[in-house]
């Protein structure tokens, strides 16, 4: 029996709570600089390929385990492994690997949306707005005002998870996400009247066939998917574990795709233009969003209260991703260590905030490949073998058509078994030689 006692009220909770999870800055930030950076349309392409064969899958494989065992990783696959007659420490060893690699990714995370906040709080303000040199507003790493935005960061974060699961994180997501993907809509409306942005659609659209050739483009959009969905045997295991077995995870694992597509896609559409409008290198990395777009609100009529709307956006599409990262760590040390969900959110962001502030200065785009590239798809791998493999297919299928009317085709074991699976240590074993 599971010792969590909190759970979303419906599955609109956790349709909600998983897209925030999943909606985040690898929608607004990283997928348009990958679209940008490998060939428009031929990063799209294989993007939604890996998404409607592999990442459906994978929530629904992530979403079942944790709700079949009632438990974060940790336990689940100690669970999996119990089910099976076995000892489950070797389990519990590969559910802590994947709480790391979640508690890293927080960190780095962190960082990000400390600017976001900086900026965000900038342009109510009109210091970023106003600022003469974008660059060097965002300059602001080596002195004492990054504490201070991480903490704002790690207590928005916190505060909304301390709350407890339907009246914090399921209430919090239900309200930012609709409102991240209106707010993305409205700035994509208002950048089609810019001029030359037609050249940025254009950019968008055409396929630059070498791209489309070339592995790389297929790790980096497998690695996309992965990291945009948060598929990493962590945080849609532990969402699973709070949801409620009326709920059809086929039909849920859909929405939260839709959701999460349809941010990336409004948020290409919304950077790119602008960035062509305006002359700007689309392959700017982190300088895009914080020094490219500022510097293109700065040429719009109205531009500080968009460039307002703008960091709201990104800040709501952030923050819940962040509290799914946070609540990994949450729900593993209210189970293991036996204390007070108020004392494990405290130690997680006190931990959180240290270990930004001694790697403020860190190399955020490389801890952002190797999280991309190697340790999310390893951990999003693992959760694939536990509840496709090591379950019990029995089970597996039970547990898939539990809450659902429609009788589950049995592809879908078929594809998490040996497609999903197969084709991510392909690319992953294929990462390791060929990716620089």
């Amino acid at each position: 029996m599971s010792a969590i006692k909190d759970s979303f009220s419906s599955k609109w909770g956790l349709i909600f709570a998983a897209a925030g999870s999943a909606i985040g800055l690898g929608n607004i930030w990283l997928f348009p600089y990958r679209v940008g950076e490998m060939g428009g349309a031929a990063f799209i392409i294989p993007y939604i390929i890996c998404l409607l064969v592999l990442g459906f899958i994978a929530v629904i494989g992530e979403v079942s385990i944790g709700r079949l065992t009632g438990s974060g990783p940790v336990g689940a696959f100690k669970k999996v492994l119990e089910i099976r007659g076995k000892n489950g420490k070797m389990g519990e060893i590969f559910g802590w690997i994947c709480v790391l690699v979640s508690l890293i990714q927080a960190i780095g995370y962190t960082l990000v949306v400390s600017w976001v906040v900086r900026f965000l709080i900038g342009s109510a303000t009109g210091s970023a707005f106003n600022a003469t040199n974008s660059s060097q507003y965002f300059n602001f790493v080596n002195n004492s005002q990054p504490l201070l935005w991480i903490i704002i960061t790690v207590l928005a974060a916190g505060i909304a998870i301390v709350k407890g699961i339907e009246k914090g994180i399921e209430r919090c997501c239900k309200f930012m996400i609709p409102a991240v993907i209106i707010l993305l809509l409205v700035l994509a409306i208002r950048v089609v009247f810019l001029p030359q942005a037609l050249e940025g659609y254009k950019y968008l659209l055409t396929p630059r066939w070498e791209f489309l050739f070339d592995p790389r483009t297929w790790m980096l959009a497998l690695g996309q998917v992965f990291y945009s969905l948060s598929i990493r045997g962590s945080t849609m295991i532990v969402y699973g574990s709070y949801s409620n077995k009326s709920d059809d995870i086929i039909s849920s694992a859909k929405n939260i795709v839709v959701l999460d597509t349809i941010a990336s896609i409004i948020a290409a559409l919304l950077i790119i233009p602008a960035v062509f409008a305006f002359g700007k290198d689309i392959k700017a990395g982190p300088a895009l969003m914080f020094i490219t777009m500022p510097d293109i609100f700065k040429g719009i009529p109205f531009g500080q209260f968009l460039m307002f709307i703008f960091f709201i956006a990104v800040f709501f599409a952030a923050i819940t991703s962040l509290i799914g990262m946070f609540e990994v760590v949450v729900e593993v040390m209210q189970n293991k260590l036996k204390i007070s969900r108020l004392c494990a959110v405290a130690a997680v962001c006190v931990m959180t905030a240290f270990m930004c502030n001694i790697f403020v200065v860190g190399n955020i785009r490389g801890i952002i490949d190797i999280l991309e590239i190697h340790l999310i798809p390893f951990c999003a791998l693992v959760s694939g073998i536990f509840f496709f493999w090591i379950v019990p297919k029995s089970m597996v299928f039970q547990e898939i058509q539990s809450g659902r009317s429609k009788p589950v085709s049995k592809w879908i074991i078929s594809m998490g078994r040996y497609v999903f699976c197969s084709i991510v240590i392909i690319v992953y074993i294929l990462n390791i030689f060929q990716v620089k």
